[in-house]
């Protein structure tokens, strides 16, 4: 797991802002100022890497690569993805467990669950369903 940083071509688009990142073929975002482009963006960039292998990712140009001159008013600006907080966030059983402070043997031990069973989960290799996610994560909580 690593932080990538993709340069990402930031313009003026009617009320806000559109965003190309050159490096993934097809990914845009927008947003009604710069700070919200921004913050989709990432989500745009979380969503293209989205089922694929880590090490197939495409390799980030230099910024100073980047050409804009089609783009009237264009900034580039970089932005970090981190493939840890990008698991993280899809993750409810890893956040919660996280939030909580609960290392995967103290979690385990809490759900009286096998520690394999809790660190699959914990690492996205396996998904409990839906239900037993809630339920989980509700236990977590009320262990606080």
């Amino acid at each position: 797991m690593a932080k990538y940083y993709y340069p990402a071509i930031f313009f003026p688009d009617g009320d806000g802002f559109g965003v190309i990142v050159p490096d993934l073929d097809g990914c845009f975002s927008q947003g009604d100022d710069l700070n919200k482009a921004m913050f989709w963006t990432v989500d745009a960039i979380g969503t293209w890497l989205d089922g694929v292998d880590e090490k197939d990712f495409p390799q980030p140009s230099k910024p100073d690569k980047i050409d804009a001159s089609e783009y009237p008013n264009a900034i580039v600006n970089v932005i970090e993805f981190d493939t840890e907080k990008r698991k993280s966030a899809l993750n409810p059983i890893l956040r919660a467990r996280e939030n909580a402070g609960l290392s995967i043997k103290e979690l385990a031990e809490l759900l009286g669950a096998p520690y394999r069973t809790v660190q699959d989960w914990n690492n996205g290799n396996r998904n409990p369903p839906v239900w037993l996610q809630k339920l989980v994560v509700e236990k977590i909580q009320n262990n606080l």
